[in-house]
Order: structure tokens, then C-alpha cells, then sequence
């Protein structure tokens, strides 16, 4: 237990020093195989949450795309692009979170004023994945 709080202070703490290179965002884009297909930017996208294989692409304007795809599907397309799987069914994109929040009962990140619960699993991962 000492080192979860260990690893969340640690991650509270150093969450606006981030080591990812977004620059890696600029300029490429996915495409969903929709009724409409629609390009997407990666620097636009702040989380993608999965249900099965119905995800949902949170964009930073507030707006929702749903596409046919498994979370997995995901993990690989874009892990190189600072994207972050902070739990079962869902991964964030590193350059939105604002603040995280973390203790024994409570790992939640923030992107912006979203709060997204982070599994104890990936607590870890992600600290080592961002810093």
C-alpha cells in the first residue's frame, strides 16, 4: 500500500512535467468506418471510452463520435501518440489531464473538468508510462 501512495504522489506531483512527445499528434488523424466516415485529429481526441465493441471518441469540443472498434484496436494505433489506457474500457490522451486525484479509495484523473477513474492496475502503468 505504501507504494500506491508512493506512486500517486508521484504522479500528482509531476503530472504537468510529462516526458511524452504530443508533438507526434500534429497532423495525423483516424478515420471511422462508420455510416459516415470521418477523419479525426489526434490532438482533438480526450479520451476513448470502449463498451464491447461500441467506443465512444470523446473530442476536446465537447462533441461524441461512436465507431465499432475494441479498446485493444485502439492501444495500438495510438500508444506511440501519447494515449494511455488508464482502465479496462478506457484510454486518455496524456496532454489533457489537469489534475489527478489519488489514494486508497480514489484514482480518478482529470481532463479538464472530466473525471475518469483510474484501475488500481494501471496506476502504476500509467505512472511509468507518462514520467
Amino acid at each position: 500500500m505504501e507504494t500506491v501512495l508512493f506512486l500517486a504522489f508521484l504522479l500528482q506531483k509531476q503530472i504537468n512535467d510529462m516526458a511524452i512527445d504530443y508533438s507526434k499528434q500534429i497532423g495525423k488523424k483516424i478515420t471511422t468506418k462508420g455510416n459516415q466516415k470521418i477523419c479525426i485529429h489526434l490532438e482533438n481526441i480526450m479520451y476513448i471510452r470502449c463498451e464491447g465493441d461500441l467506443s465512444t471518441i470523446f473530442l476536446s469540443d465537447k462533441s461524441k463520435v461512436e465507431e465499432i472498434k475494441t479498446l485493444k484496436e485502439y492501444e495500438k494505433e495510438l500508444s506511440d501518440a501519447g494515449f494511455v489506457c488508464i482502465s479496462r474500457n478506457t484510454i486518455i490522451n496524456g496532454k489533457y489531464i489537469t489534475k489527478a486525484d489519488t489514494n486508497y479509495h480514489k484514482r480518478v484523473v482529470y481532463l479538464g473538468e472530466t473525471a475518469l477513474n483510474i484501475s488500481k492496475r494501471r496506476l502504476i502503468f500509467l505512472k511509468n508510462h507518462l514520467f
